[in-house]
């Protein structure tokens, strides 16, 4: 199954998506004498879906299958943490975006705004999509429309950059649940 259920709709916006694997998190689960969970192993360094399965070992939800529990708070932390750096790495790179939190549509949580545009981040579920989004309250016609132009392509390359520099990779949108090519540091410029 494809991990792409996110699109735009527009001309000039587009989006990445960063793989939820890469933020998931899991710990070692200590079980009872009677195989029932007692408790995650707070000692031993949690790990993400991905360092798992590049492991080769497997996970699942409670941990009593293989040993390794999902962490509802560590895996909900690593998201905070994302949002926030992707969000400093953009307002830095880009000094008319400024920072807001409100909600575009059911899962569009609207993170940064300027002028034309709205950075948005949807949690699907099986990924982080990044999402570039003309604003729906800006005029889009004549030097509107030229200005989103000249700027998305830059705007969307730097969403893809940062998300590579932070966690090694990015995929761009390759249809309704299929997922678009996978970009490395090697596709940066």
């Amino acid at each position: 199954m494809g991990r792409g259920n996110v699109c735009t709709h527009n001309e000039c916006e587009g989006l990445y998506f960063l793989d939820k694997d890469l933020l998931d998190v899991y710990r070692r689960v200590e079980l009872c004498d009677c195989g029932q969970i007692k408790g995650f192993d707070w000692e031993e360094k949690p790990k993400t879906a991905r360092e798992l399965i590049d492991e080769g070992m497997s996970y699942d939800y409670d941990g009593k299958e293989t040993g390794w529990g999902y962490d509802e708070h560590g895996s909900r932390d690593n998201w905070r943490n994302m949002v926030e750096h992707m969000t400093k790495k953009l307002e830095k790179r880009f000094p008319s975006f400024q920072r807001i939190n409100t909600l575009r549509a059911r899962d569009l949580n609207v993170v940064l705004r300027n002028g034309l545009f709205e950075i948005a981040i949807v949690d699907n579920e099986w990924s982080a999509a990044w999402c570039l989004l003309e604003r729906a309250d800006v005029d889009d016609s004549g030097s509107n429309r030229a200005l989103m132009r000249h700027h998305y392509e830059k705007y969307l390359e730097a969403i893809k950059g940062f998300l590579i520099e932070g966690w090694g990779e990015a995929f761009g949108y390759g249809g309704t649940w299929a997922r678009g090519k996978k970009y490395t540091k090697d596709d940066i410029a």
